[in-house]
């Protein structure tokens, strides 16, 4: 089985489990397990930032940073397709009191100017919500793991300090962006209020998230975990795997990042017309078939007589995620069942038209 649902999918390695099992603990709820600490710090340092703080998911790490950073009634500005809005839109309401104001980009990167439009005439109305946060999410999950670079996120963060607003930045897979574009880590903490990572995807462990900001924004995200029900016991033994993602698994990223480039190079050079394909720059590869008019779900029902998965992410857009549990070499079998099924689904399809006609 060849499984490129999602990055989610990956599975600690023996030596991660090793790591896991050796790790010191203590109860983070009294500040002791030894090894959560060693990863908050050693988080922190990383993006240039006072303090972390270990969460059970990116979601919550996002959810935690809403509280820290608006009062309910607030709004927030963002991208339309990024995983606050897809995602986390009905949380954000009822946890968080705030209302979401999105914006349509060509390809999901928002800039000064996109937020300057959507918040112009809101920023001198009393009538309406004040926008108080900026969301970013790098890579981008539903615009094919587009890498947001360094330099755009410095035009949001300027825009931000004139106007009063702070910036979360959703970097469930941050690490992906950082060894596309090779771009320090340090770099994203400073044009960010606090910045969120994800270690259950393309790193390879089996749980957590890490947010890091301010010292007395990471005490204020602390309490509210305690409140949401994130507040761990013996979190070191999770926080381990994440450690060891971090020191082995980083820079092997890259692999991915060819394997999901080698899918769509194989079928692009399969040459079936009306394919649109996004551009790849990290892990995920997203083929849109509405010109064909063949459903995604059509698609990966037939890949999955062969062994392989993908997901649908929408009617006629199917997505596959390349990830350290799937060999580089699959790229080649994966792109084959694709253009295979593509090719059988519309054979099918003319034929029924035919009939009908």
């Amino acid at each position: 089985m060849i499984d490129l649902r999602s990055d989610t999918l990956t599975v600690p390695s023996p030596s991660m489990l090793r790591a896991m099992g050796r790790a010191p603990v203590g109860d983070d709820n009294f500040g002791e397990d030894t090894t959560t600490n060693t990863l908050e710090e050693y988080c922190a340092s990383l993006f240039g930032k006072e303090a972390s703080l270990f969460t059970p998911s990116g979601t919550m790490s996002n959810q935690l940073a809403l509280r820290v950073h608006t009062r309910p009634g607030d709004e927030v500005v963002l991208d339309e397709a990024s995983h606050f809005n897809t995602y986390e839109s009905a949380p954000s309401a009822d946890l968080a009191g705030i209302s979401l104001n999105t914006v349509r980009t060509a390809d999901g990167v928002l800039t000064a100017d996109h937020i300057e439009g959507a918040v112009d005439a809101k920023s001198r109305d009393p009538r309406y919500s004040q926008t108080t946060m900026i969301a970013l999410e790098n890579t981008i999950n539903y615009r094919a793991g587009r890498v947001v670079p360094i330099a755009a996120l410095r035009d949001v963060w300027e825009f931000s300090r004139k106007n009063s607003m702070r910036v979360h930045l959703d970097g469930a897979r941050l690490f992906n962006a950082i060894v596309a574009s090779d771009t320090p880590a340090h770099e994203y903490g400073s044009v960010t209020d606090t910045v969120s990572v994800c270690f259950a995807k393309g790193l390879g462990a089996p749980f957590g998230s890490i947010l890091s900001g301010s010292r007395e924004e990471i005490e204020e995200a602390r309490y509210y975990r305690k409140s949401y029900g994130g507040a761990m016991h013996q979190s070191g033994y999770l926080a381990a795997a994440a450690l060891y993602a971090l020191e082995n698994n980083v820079s092997r990223l890259a692999e991915d990042h060819a394997a999901a480039r080698r899918i769509v190079d194989l079928v692009q050079q399969a040459d079936i017309a009306g394919l649109v394909i996004d551009e790849v720059q990290s892990n995920i590869v997203i083929i849109d078939l509405s010109a064909l008019a063949i459903p995604a779900e059509a698609v990966v029902d037939c890949m999955s007589n062969d062994g392989i998965l993908g997901m649908p992410i929408s009617r006629f857009r199917v997505r596959f995620v390349t990830h350290l549990g799937v060999q580089p070499e699959s790229s080649d079998v994966v792109a084959e069942s694709f253009r295979k099924a593509v090719c059988e689904l519309a054979m099918t399809r003319e034929g029924r038209l035919s009939r009908v006609g």
